[in-house]
């Protein structure tokens, strides 16, 4: 069996509580600087105000959160997009060196001291977990709403005792979704 593989899949993050917050302080922010720059700049505070909605604008849209997640040939890299104009790598992880892996309603405590990397869509899908050891040494435990193809790519580079636990593991609660 070859292991050539690649997937990708793309979720988008619900706005929290906490970045409807945010906006709405970032608006009266706006529009508090906006009134105080025409009130005493008036004739350059107009050219002002327009920076300072632009920068309102610039930081709105850095609040659009996407995760995006890239299986390759048993590694499983995890990036967080902001606003569509910035990436950064959260993670990349050899998926058979996780530890544990499955549905985070299933999952025990996470290990101790570990670094939880949250990635999820946090729209209500269903979460999975993996723990895996960093090669810097610590315990990560990822959170992430991967797709079916995700799920088979990554039980598909666990280690092969693994592989068998998780597929049953799965294959239950499929059966109990269907019910």
């Amino acid at each position: 069996m070859s292991n050539d593989f690649y997937a990708e899949y793309m979720v988008t993050k619900r706005p929290s509580g906490g970045d409807t917050v945010k906006k709405v302080l970032l608006a009266l922010a706006m529009l508090l600087v906006s009134a105080v720059l025409f009130l005493i700049f008036f004739p350059v505070g107009i050219l002002l105000i327009f920076l300072v909605f632009y920068g309102g604008y610039y930081l709105f849209t850095g609040l659009y959160t996407e995760y995006e997640y890239i299986i390759t040939n048993g590694t499983l890299d995890v990036d967080k997009i902001s606003g569509k104009r910035s990436r950064k790598r959260l993670i990349s992880a050899d998926i058979a060196k996780f530890e544990r892996f499955g549905l985070l309603s299933q999952a025990p405590d996470a290990p101790d001291g570990a670094t939880t990397v949250l990635a999820s869509s946090n729209d209500g899908a269903t979460e999975y977990y993996a723990d895996y050891k960093h090669k810097s040494g610590g315990m990560v435990r990822l959170i992430f709403t991967p797709n079916d193809k995700i799920i088979d790519g990554i039980v598909m580079f666990l280690e092969p005792r693994m592989r068998i636990e998780v597929k049953r593991a799965l294959q239950n609660s499929r059966a109990q979704a269907d019910e």
